[in-house]
């Protein structure tokens, strides 16, 4: 999945340079980034914190982008975020997640495995020097919780697939003759005793003028998450993922 994002992303990036749309602005670009976990996850059990019982390390993947600028119309942006979390280690507590009971003297292998799909739609606000941007998106989450026993049977997996509405706002600010920005953006929503927020700020140095592409970027930031359920489909949690990033893109 790795290979085929980024080959998707260069393919269009390639396309979108010979063959460039009148009235029409493309976006692309690719990031790695380093998100650590925090919190707890419960499945018809008890409560188990996904560091200190799970033993869950940092997710380290690549991300993607693809943004349509349309006259009229909203903006389209489609972002690709894999998460992976893996830990092994004995278990700090007996405790019982889904059909099975783990006790202290487990050793434990345990996964978050969880793709983001968002899909943006928006509009850039008309404010000199800032350019705000407001809109929905909806997020798709698809994967899954993993825990088993090493040395055992003992194995319980708890599948997520899931859309989630959201509300999405940004602002990018940036100053004329100075060839750096800086872009906020954040999504979110809160019902029935769920939410969800994902928020990334990141500073760009940008080089204008390149032929037959415009505007080139490569910027750092820091991107925030948290996924808070409450009984979908048995699974309840309250984690969050955070860490810096890296990216590159192009635009014309």
């Amino acid at each position: 999945m790795k290979k085929l994002s980024l080959s998707v992303l260069l393919s269009t990036g390639i396309v979108g340079t010979s063959f460039a749309v009148p009235m029409v602005d493309f976006k692309a670009g690719i990031g790695y980034v380093n998100l650590s976990p925090s919190g707890w996850v419960k499945y018809k059990g008890d409560t188990v914190d996904v560091k200190k019982d799970l033993n869950l390390g940092n997710s380290k993947d690549i991300n993607a982008y693809i943004q349509i600028g349309l006259p009229v119309l909203p903006n389209i942006k489609f972002e690709y975020l894999p998460t992976n979390y893996e830990g092994t280690g004995k278990v700090s507590k007996t405790f019982k997640f889904g059909n099975y009971s783990f006790t202290a003297t487990d050793t434990v292998k345990s996964k978050i495995d969880v793709k983001q799909y968002d899909l943006s739609l928006f509009y850039n606000l008309p404010v000199p020097v800032i350019t705000p941007r407001l809109g929905i998106a909806v997020k798709y989450l698809d994967g899954y919780v993993d825990v088993r026993t090493v040395n055992t049977n003992k194995h319980e997996r708890v599948n997520i697939n899931t859309p989630i509405p959201m509300v999405y706002a940004g602002v990018n600010v940036g100053v004329p003759g100075i060839p750096v920005e800086i872009d906020v953006e954040g999504k979110g929503i809160a019902y029935q005793g769920n939410s969800l927020v994902d928020i990334k700020g990141m500073g760009m140095f940008t080089i204008l003028g390149i032929p037959m592409i415009g505007k080139a970027y490569i910027g750092a930031g820091y991107r925030y998450q948290r996924i808070k359920l409450d009984n979908v489909d048995g699974l309840y949690s309250d984690v969050k993922f955070k860490g810096l990033f890296g990216e590159v893109g192009v635009s014309f």
